[in-house]
């Protein structure tokens, strides 16, 4: 970890000829130093830092053996001001008793002798700033944990309001959601729609994801034999499932899991407690939110919130993970072929044996691996196999729709499956734009001046 801050050190002693030789051990570290010939003279540069400094004290290095006031005295004294900088004794061998006494007292954090080691004493400086900003990081997550906290409890205490609150905010900013809001009617699948709906609004790349994950899930649930009553729970559930991460930061959401910092793991892994306690405050809610809970489980045990295992993790949570495992490689990674191989290089299972195709068929394979190599550990074998199944046949469904056209054959309504350009390389339309009689028009008015080159992939 490499220090972020700009940080003031303080160094006392009478002989001048220590502080100087300090500072000059010191200045290469980009730090802010300050000096003092006594105790006194040290107390009163803080009690000036304290009223009105940019960088409080951040280290303190005081001599032992000082006139009119030692060091431990000093730096007990200096605990009042700033009680949160890390403090150093600096004293010889023969001061034994006095670092005892100090450290015991708890006024210091380390003594240093003398005569000292150049490299040591800027690595035990520099580990002490570290510890500060880590000291300063753990208490601003504590604060953020807290404040997240509250806004959980009101959010809990206050669903039904909120969620009323913020569908005005929205359909105030969206015709689109307006529309939708006047054609739903009040049935309890079109209430999930409508909260699918508005996180679309909020995040369209989350919004989508969410909505491959319900839709797949239902069919796993059909080819496993669900009531109709079940079937229904799994596909809301898979409509809203990551419905606790809105509000986090964009970074977090595009980086696996293995990816993240400890602390931003620490954020992603709240969201299913999150969106669970949120869906229980709503009446007929609760069975759904019980599935999001333990979406993230694995039969291991290995997975979160909870940590259980086996059957004790219910079967719809165990289809909504797997799905939405294997739906994150497809519908999140990036459709880039280049960037596709960058991603799997953390996987070297699968990217020992990767060879660059079409985007889609490369995410396919990657996420069936993915689901493959953590069967038994994070998936269900039985749900694995139902997924394997259906993609394949979804997959060959969609081949016998593919066609390469001329630009005059091209109908409204097709999907293109490749970006369409120009001859020199610049793009016209691109990947996954269904057509419309005024793009038709466009491209054919392109094409009769020979600007493109070849057929176009398309999909009915």
């Amino acid at each position: 970890m490499s220090v972020k801050n700009k940080h003031t050190i303080l160094l006392v002693d009478d002989e001048t000829a220590i502080t100087k030789a300090l500072k000059r051990l010191f200045r290469k570290g980009g730090y802010n130093i300050l000096t003092a010939a006594s105790g006194q003279e040290g107390l009163d540069i803080l009690h000036t830092l304290k009223n009105g400094a940019e960088n409080p004290a951040s280290l303190i290095i005081s001599d032992q053996r000082m006139p009119g006031m030692n060091g431990a005295a000093f730096l007990a004294k200096s605990k009042e001001i700033f009680p949160d900088a890390i403090r150093f004794l600096l004293t010889g061998y023969s001061d034994m008793d006095a670092i005892v006494d100090a450290v015991n007292k708890g006024e210091i954090h380390r003594y240093l002798t003398k005569p000292w080691n150049d490299d040591d004493i800027i690595f035990q400086v520099r580990q002490a700033v570290k510890q500060l900003e880590l000291q300063a990081e753990n208490r601003r997550l504590t604060k953020l944990t807290s404040e997240q906290n509250v806004e959980l409890k009101e959010l809990r205490n206050n669903l039904d309001k909120k969620v009323k609150q913020r569908t005005r905010e929205i359909i105030n900013k969206s015709r689109n959601i307006l529309e939708i809001n006047k054609k739903l009617e009040k049935s309890f699948m079109d209430t999930i729609r409508l909260l699918s709906s508005l996180i679309g609004t909020l995040n369209p790349d989350l919004g989508k994801y969410m909505g491959h994950v319900a839709r797949l899930s239902r069919k796993i649930g059909e080819e496993l034999d669900f009531s109709r009553k079940v079937l229904d729970q799994i596909e809301m559930a898979g409509m809203i499932h990551d419905i606790g991460l809105l509000g986090l930061p964009k970074r977090i959401l595009v980086k696996d899991e293995a990816q993240m910092t400890e602390n931003e793991l620490s954020l992603y892994s709240q969201h299913p407690m999150i969106a669970s306690i949120c869906l229980g405050a709503v009446e007929n809610l609760g069975e759904i939110g019980e599935i999001i809970l333990y979406h993230h489980e694995n039969p291991d045990g290995s997975g979160f919130p909870n940590g259980i295992k086996g059957d004790t993790i219910p079967l719809e949570a165990r289809i909504i993970g797997t799905v939405a495992a294997y739906c994150r490689i497809t519908d999140l990674w990036p459709r880039d072929t280049n960037a596709i191989m960058v991603k799997a290089r953390q996987y070297k299972y699968i990217y020992k044996n990767l060879v660059l195709e079409k985007p889609d068929v490369m995410l396919e394979k990657i996420g069936k691996l993915i689901i493959h190599h953590g069967i038994k550990q994070k998936y269900d074998p039985k749900v694995a196999a139902a997924l394997f199944e259906i993609t394949a046949q979804e997959a060959g469904a969609n081949r016998k729709k593919h066609l390469k056209l001329n630009y005059h054959d091209l109908k409204e309504g097709m999907t293109l499956e490749e970006d369409l350009r120009i001859k020199d390389g610049r793009l016209l339309i691109s990947m996954g734009t269904i057509l419309k009689q005024a793009a038709i028009d466009s491209i054919q008015k392109v094409g009769k001046h020979k600007l493109i080159d070849g057929t176009i992939h398309v999909s009915i």
